[in-house]
């Protein structure tokens, strides 16, 4: 009788060891299941948190002429022409805005010019038989003889495009009217438009 109750002593002393073993091992694997977890989500977020603190492209737009307060503004994505008048404090009572395509975009380092009502009896092309104002050509950019420099004041017109225009001249010869600067590589009726008031050929 004493050796049974023994037997079944060990026996159920065993049995309630394994269960606690079992119910300490499965807590563990649970405990270590959430901590990875709750790593992961952890570096999931911090990477969230660096991509939404990137910056932003900055776009830079020179603006001169019958506005307010003409200068360099700066934006967060491409304005178009009208958020960068508002920006210039809007248009003067004299400006001639009639030409103005406002709900264009403007490309980073364009420079926007708002003529006066008296500058703009000419569309800026040379016509046969019709002389533009002294006064109004000198204030134009001779695209013969302008320098680098004096080439990248102008709308959409960069570094590349005004080291090319030069080259241009000096392979092909003078250009003959202001669409030939069209024959240059990147510089099509989009670019043209928004130069076109401001350049001229001697």
């Amino acid at each position: 009788m004493k050796e049974n109750q023994i037997k079944y002593m060990i026996v159920a002393a065993a049995v309630v060891l394994f269960g606690v073993l079992w119910i300490f091992t499965g807590q563990k694997k649970d405990h270590g299941s959430k901590e990875e977890t709750s790593i992961f989500s952890s570096e999931t977020d911090f990477g969230e948190e660096e991509k939404a603190d990137l910056p932003e492209g900055k776009i830079y737009v020179h603006i001169t002429g019958a506005v307010r307060k003409p200068g360099v503004y700066i934006f967060e994505k491409k304005p178009r022409v009208i958020e960068v008048v508002e920006k210039a404090g809007g248009f003067k009572k004299n400006a001639a805005t009639s030409g103005i395509n406002q709900a264009e975009l403007v490309e980073d380092g364009t420079q926007i010019v708002i003529k006066n009502r008296g500058d703009t009896k000419t569309s800026g092309r040379d016509l046969p038989g019709q002389e533009q104002p002294e006064q109004e050509k000198s204030s134009l950019i001779d695209i013969n003889t302008a320098a680098k420099e004096q080439l990248m004041t102008l709308a959409g017109i960069g570094e590349s495009k005004a080291m090319a225009i030069i080259a241009y001249r000096e392979e092909h010869g003078r250009f003959k009217k202001i669409e030939d600067i069209m024959n240059i590589t990147g510089i099509k009726n989009g670019v043209f438009d928004k130069i076109k008031s401001q350049i001229r050929v001697s």
